[in-house]
């Protein structure tokens, strides 16, 4: 039995959700954050030719190796490897696999897909080895899953504090390319925003417009309102309403995920849901843990790692994903946190034009 005709396919990624739960959370955050893109492109964006330059792979390799071990990734039950998609893979407590996908001319890719891929791997070698050989040793969720690989990403990888740190080895790894780039230069073009036609590229303002869109049109398909035929024309309307952009062939539009030609449904949101869960933890993470930019500006992540072990790793499957942010956070899943993350950071970013 169900309430609305996506339930289903919902419950299967984020048990315990309903489709009118999430709704309401997109709501809340579409206008905001359509606003918010309006409010920054006001903002000079920078130019960030210097990320589009030759980088060695092996010295990015080398680069990418130090800082996820300072992340704390456990070498010991795990691997890092290459593939054409960046993934993670567990085969138990004791392996977990890390991919990332590296290019010469785009040093971005290979370094924040490495980091994404870490925070999931974190959360996979973080649960209770009482949980070990149970169904309980698997993340929440999916969308709790997303909230580890972002808030590793981006809520700490695009951080100032986080390149205060890291940026002087970089520019010694590459001196060439970085030597006479400022640090704050580098900030904002690691943190540009650029509406976008293809989603796993897109910048974390406007990322979340990208799950919208997919959400509505799979509504619309499941209950019928929509045709698959229409389809095409449905996904450019919105994604120029949502985005201001309109893709010029299929490929860069309606066909350009794999979760639709797999049969999998209900699945998209997640990622939006894994950027707003993302917000709730580190804001609460901050009030427990005062200091933490202070502690990220000696490439200490110590206290970062131990606070995720203790309130979300540990715990597996153990919680439903709603169950285990209010068991945090003193509240269910809200957007108002990410939200207010993004306009922060960006107004901030767009004061050091």
């Amino acid at each position: 039995p169900y309430d609305h005709i996506y339930d289903p396919l919902l419950d299967d990624n984020e048990p315990g959700l309903k489709t009118t739960d999430v709704q309401t959370l997109f709501d809340t955050a579409r206008p905001a954050q359509i606003a918010l893109i309006e409010k920054i492109k006001e903002c000079e964006q920078p130019e960030a030719p210097f990320l589009q330059h030759f980088y060695d792979t092996n010295k990015q390799l080398d680069f990418i190796r130090s800082v996820i071990t300072s992340l704390n990734f456990d070498w010991n039950r795990g691997r890092l490897d290459f593939s054409t998609h960046p993934f993670t893979t567990s085969f138990g407590l004791g392996d977990v696999r890390i991919t990332t996908h590296l290019r010469e001319n785009d040093l971005a890719a290979g370094l924040f897909g490495a980091i994404h891929e870490t925070g999931h791997a974190l959360y996979e070698q973080g649960f209770s080895p009482v949980l070990a050989d149970t169904l309980l040793a698997n993340g929440a969720s999916g969308a709790v899953h997303e909230s580890q690989s972002r808030l590793y990403e981006n809520i700490i990888g695009r951080s100032l504090s986080f390149w205060q740190y890291y940026y002087p080895l970089l520019q010694s790894k590459f001196p060439g390319q970085l030597g006479e780039v400022e640090i704050n230069d580098f900030y904002r073009g690691i943190n540009l925003v650029m509406p976008s036609l293809i989603r796993i590229f897109a910048d974390e303002a406007t990322y979340n417009l990208h799950i919208f869109l997919r959400m509505e049109l799979e509504i619309s398909l499941l209950d019928g309102s929509l045709s698959v035929e229409d389809l095409p024309e449905a996904w450019n309307a919105k994604m120029k309403q949502y985005l201001g952009i309109t893709p010029e062939t299929d490929e860069q539009g309606v066909l350009q995920d794999i979760h639709w030609s797999l049969g999998s449904f209900g699945g998209f949101p997640a990622y939006a849901l894994g950027n707003f869960i993302s917000a709730q933890l580190w804001q609460k993470m901050n009030v427990d843990l005062p200091g933490l930019d202070e502690q990220f500006l000696h490439g200490k992540f110590d206290d970062a790692l131990g606070w995720l072990r203790k309130n979300v790793h540990t715990n597996g499957a153990k919680y439903q994903p709603q169950q285990l942010v209010e068991n945090v956070c003193g509240t269910k899943i809200e957007a108002q946190p990410y939200l207010d993350y993004l306009t922060m950071k960006y107004s901030e970013i767009c004061r050091l034009v």
